[in-house]
């Protein structure tokens, strides 16, 4: 079973929306409260009939409804037509006990659908209470009804539904309420069913033994000898569990450590390998909300791993704040919540082979911003931000805007993963000599996506960033040495000055950037950048770097 797409309507932050999904792996994520959790929460609400873990039935509120659907039927005449359903349609496929075309699209189609709606048998109660002109601040949902039904309008119940869904958070594990449940969950995981019978049925056994056991005959013999409480018998026992009850009974350990007080990162780690290994077999799809959270590198890198290899063909949806998850599943399965949904499951398969051998770059910082400028190092970074902090006295990053240095990666990697998306995307690269052959021709590559621009020097002396500030500040021997004192150590300087013209001066700067030998050039780049960012000289710079920041 796969969920091929979901609808919500009047569900939380969203009004109506319909999001597709990849059969495999899906990965969600967006900024803070895009909506990454609430389409977790949509998933168990319409597979599993449950809110946050629990029955549904009990955790409906009048805070499930999206606001803007509130606010309009509160500006209304409150009558019933006017009351907002709330519907949440999985369309699915491996199920075809569930086919049928009861879905708000019209659709012949497998699936299930969650609703809650005005309930018609209330009519006349709920005109009644409309006649009274009551002050009305939500959605009155004593008047709804909920309904769990698949698209042949066949109302579904858990104990034989087609398919099974698994939740993991273990941010809902408490150490003293509400653990049994959810453990129990677990224990369903690793166990199979025949062990599951053997346990229960040995159980059983010993619960037995214990209301026959002498001490607890003594107990009873003396608990209401003389009749004082009651006419009939008085006893103690042990519980007898209903079947299939066993679980919220035992509870799951490790190294002898109740599971619910062990570490949060252990906790999540255990749960997310139990439900992929899954030795019943009948798990279809997980969901879980941040696998990375509470755990190490060198942890989550193992998780992960364990995740790649043993997922099987369980369709798995995940949230995340973590590129190095996103780039190791595969970052063309994201599902990015921004200014609309999008998937990426149509980027170049040499970008995601590439990110999967190499997942440490922050990729997740292309995909979630809104203007990101590229850089081929940490020196042209803190120049840009020196730059922008003397005209606007704050960093790019307070108005939105991401420089991100791309490494050894190239720019093509991020390029490739913000443009389709839309990210407004100005890479400030080198012209290595030749303007018109690695700048104006790479420019061709990019002429349909405008969001995507590449800003060079047009002058081919001026190679890189560090040369063409050089030239900037060469307009007279006072400017240039103003410079140099900032930018060098002070034997480097010494040297500096030993050069007689103002045109010497300027070659021994551009020559000392790029004379060392293996990482010496990059070192140097870097020390002086720092000095530069951390000086209050009032420097010049080339006029292109204006545009570097210009995302209109």
């Amino acid at each position: 079973m796969h969920v091929k797409s979901i609808r919500l309507i009047n569900f939380k932050k969203f009004r109506d929306i319909h999001l597709a999904f990849n059969d495999d792996v899906n990965i969600f994520v967006g900024d803070n409260n895009a909506g990454k959790s609430t389409i977790l929460e949509a998933l168990e609400v319409v597979l599993n009939f449950n809110y946050r873990g629990r029955p549904l039935s009990g955790e409906l509120t009048p805070d499930l409804f999206n606001r803007e659907a509130v606010q309009q039927f509160l500006a209304s005449d409150k009558s019933a037509q006017n009351l907002p359903p709330l519907i949440l349609e999985a369309y699915i496929d491996g199920v075809p006990d569930y086919r049928g075309a009861n879905n708000s699209m019209g659709l012949d189609a497998q699936g299930v659908v969650v609703q809650a709606s005005f309930d018609k048998s209330l009519e006349e109660v709920y005109a009644d209470h409309i006649r009274t002109k009551p002050d009305m601040t939500s959605i009155p949902i004593e008047f709804y009804k909920l309904e769990w039904l698949d698209f042949g309008w066949n109302q579904i119940r858990s104990i034989s539904k087609k398919f099974t869904a698994l939740y993991i958070d273990p941010t809902r594990i408490h150490p003293t309420m509400g653990k049994n449940q959810y453990i129990s969950t677990i224990l369903n995981t690793a166990l199979k069913k025949d062990e599951l019978v053997k346990l229960t049925l040995n159980y059983r056994e010993n619960q037995q033994a214990f209301n026959s056991s002498g001490e607890v005959k003594a107990v009873n013999d003396g608990l209401d000898s003389e009749n004082l409480i009651t006419d009939k018998k008085l006893s103690i026992s042990a519980s007898t569990l209903p079947v299939g009850s066993i679980q919220t009974g035992l509870q799951l350990q490790v190294d002898d450590v109740p599971f619910h007080f062990i570490g949060k990162g252990e906790q999540s780690n255990i749960q997310i390998k139990l439900a992929i290994q899954n030795k019943s077999k009948d798990i279809d799809l997980v969901m879980m909300e941040e696998p990375e959270n509470h755990l190490s590198h060198t942890n989550l890198n193992k998780l992960v791993h364990y995740i790649e290899n043993q997922r099987g063909a369980k369709q798995l949806f995940l949230t995340t704040h973590s590129s190095y998850v996103l780039n190791k599943l595969s970052i063309d399965k994201i599902c990015l919540l921004h200014s609309e949904y999008k998937r990426l499951n149509t980027l170049d398969s040499a970008v995601v082979k590439m990110l999967k051998r190499l997942p440490g770059y922050d990729t997740l910082r292309v995909a979630l911003s809104r203007n990101v400028i590229l850089v081929e190092g940490p020196s042209d970074e803190l120049v840009l931000k020196k730059i922008y902090l003397r005209k606007h006295g704050h960093l790019p990053e307070q108005d939105g805007i991401d420089i991100i240095v791309v490494r050894g990666v190239g720019f093509g990697t991020f390029i490739a993963i913000g443009k389709d998306i839309g990210t407004r995307i100005n890479v400030l690269r080198d012209n290595d000599g030749a303007y018109e052959e690695n700048v104006v021709k790479a420019r061709i590559d990019y002429a349909d996506h405008p969001n995507v621009k590449l800003i060079s020097s047009e002058n081919n002396l001026e190679f890189s960033l560090e040369p063409a500030m050089i030239y900037a500040n060469a307009t007279d021997t006072a400017t240039l040495n103003a410079f140099a004192k900032e930018i060098l150590s002070a034997q480097t300087y010494s040297a500096y000055e030993k050069v007689a013209s103002l045109e010497e001066r300027r070659d021994f700067l551009i020559d000392w950037f790029r004379s060392a030998d293996g990482n010496g050039k990059g070192r140097r780049k870097v020390d002086s950048a720092i000095r530069l960012f951390d000086g209050n000289l009032n420097f010049r710079y080339p006029a292109f770097l204006d545009e570097v920041f210009n995302f209109a």
